[in-house]
């Protein structure tokens, strides 16, 4: 359950009836269907997402050697090992007042090359830092930290603004050049761009973590998935005809209610103490930063991230899913998600997935929301724990209906799916990031303004 520091952010989806809203048509299985894309003229008058997907907020420093700016960043991800990259997602294009170019930001991004990604307890701080981002213009950026009144340091491995009030910050540079463990190139361009937006990659150099959570005498408590109640029948009952399989090498855990650091976690390996901080620095080089060890191999401190169901059909027309939790949307027009799927053969966390064939050979997936609900999290546990190619009925051991759909398998028990189109692959070092156009929205119809999705986008920190 969510603390009641939460509570005042709090999102609900739908913030409209789909009922009475013309752009969903009611199907024949207790949905609605929306297409797309839309009409930019539509996204003058709101540009906000047609459809939820759970994603958490940052805040986002930068300098250009002679000032300091502050963004917000909705969607912040991780999506690749070793190199550790870091995705922000910034809108080149005007759209609309939510979604206008941050040509101040980006500029300076480009210029230093830095960034300081960083997390507030929920309470004052993001309030003051949130107010001064909508008070001040793009144009006048450079006064937005002062406007916040808090007090802020310098970084520890670039000159970017770290606020002394911040629990956590990422420190990272644009990716470099280079060339991953098969010996293809990387990161020719740090960035993407596709249709309003453009997406940088940033290697992590440094994290700053509170002493006090470092050292376990607090936990960062992250609820990672969406409340959502089912009205309606969750899903038609599973018949198992053969008993699920479990793969011995190695077993990972998930659970929606996820605290840091804790017995289930990888502890926090600090180099040193400065300023209250706990500071870990990461090697240079993605040959240094490789660990084969399963559990050291996790990223080595928490990041707020969700998790898309993605769907495909295998080569042999048995539906597949994989829980991805680098799910987010980088893109709004036309709307994206990019999911990151490993390929390197680092440990059995980090292989090639049985996902890879299918999302090369269709360039089409489907993207599930899931909510808290027991039945969603033992299936998520299941499917991220067993390969296709070892249970090609993986999807029904998971306990999960499916219904069949050209463009990919639906899962009818999930409240929102996203039939995705691949429009780019990125090579990121152990992870392709797909980039899906999303082609059409399906919500159940059980999501309604009565009963809506609700979502908090922050983590929290509590004492033990």
């Amino acid at each position: 359950m969510s603390s009641e520091k939460l509570e005042s952010y709090k999102y609900n989806w739908p913030h409209f009836n789909p009922d009475e809203d013309t752009h969903w048509k009611k199907s024949d299985n207790s949905s609605h269907i929306r297409q797309l894309p839309e009409m930019k003229e539509e996204l003058k008058l709101d540009s906000r997402w047609p459809g939820f997907f759970p994603s958490p907020i940052c805040f986002v420093t930068t300098t250009n050697g002679e000032v300091v700016a502050l963004e917000k960043v909705v969607g912040a991800t991780i999506v690749n090992r070793f190199p550790y990259i870091i995705a922000l997602s910034f809108c080149i294009e005007p759209l609309s007042k939510r979604h206008y170019p941050r040509n101040r930001f980006t500029e300076m991004i480009e210029k230093s090359g830095v960034v300081a990604i960083q997390y507030f307890e929920p309470g004052s701080y993001i309030d003051a830092a949130m107010t001064a981002i909508n008070q001040v213009p793009d144009e006048e950026i450079e006064k937005r930290i002062a406007y916040s009144r808090l007090p802020i340091r310098k970084a520890m491995t670039n000159d970017s603004p770290v606020f002394k009030d911040a629990y956590m910050v990422y420190e990272a540079r644009l990716a470099k050049t280079g060339k991953d463990f098969e010996g293809v190139p990387i990161f020719e361009q740090p960035y993407t761009d596709y249709g309003s937006h453009r997406i940088y990659y940033f290697e992590i150099e440094a994290i700053q973590l509170r002493e006090d959570i470092a050292k376990g005498d607090s936990q960062i408590s992250w609820q990672a998935l969406p409340f959502w109640t089912p009205l309606n029948k969750l899903q038609d009952e599973i018949v198992q005809e053969s008993q699920p399989l479990i793969d011995l090498k190695y077993q990972k855990g998930y659970s929606p209610n996820y605290f840091f650091p804790s017995g289930n976690t990888v502890s926090f390996e600090y180099d040193k103490i400065d300023n209250g901080m706990a500071v870990k620095f990461l090697p240079p080089l993605p040959e240094d930063q490789v660990e084969v060890d399963n559990d050291r191999a996790r990223w080595p401190c928490f990041f707020p991230s969700s998790a898309g169901m993605i769907t495909t059909w295998d080569s042999s027309g048995a539906p597949n899913l994989m829980p991805c939790g680098s799910t987010s949307i980088l893109v709004r027009h036309p709307l994206c998600i990019g999911i990151c799927v490993s390929y390197a053969e680092i440990n059995v966390r980090y292989a090639p997935r049985g996902s890879l064939r299918a999302l090369n050979k269709t360039k089409r997936f489907g993207c599930g929301v899931p909510f808290v609900n027991d039945s969603i999290i033992d299936a998520i546990r299941y499917a991220g724990n067993i390969s296709i190619d070892k249970d090609k009925e993986k999807v029904q051991h998971a306990g999960l209906q499916v219904s069949a759909h050209e463009w990919s398998p639906v899962l009818p028990a999930l409240p929102i799916h996203f039939f995705c189109e691949v429009v780019k692959v990125i090579r990121l070092g152990t992870h392709f990031l797909y980039l899906g156009e999303v082609k059409s929205i399906q919500v159940r119809d059980d999501v309604n303004l009565s009963n809506p999705m609700k979502w908090y986008p922050y983590p929290d920190v509590i004492r033990r």
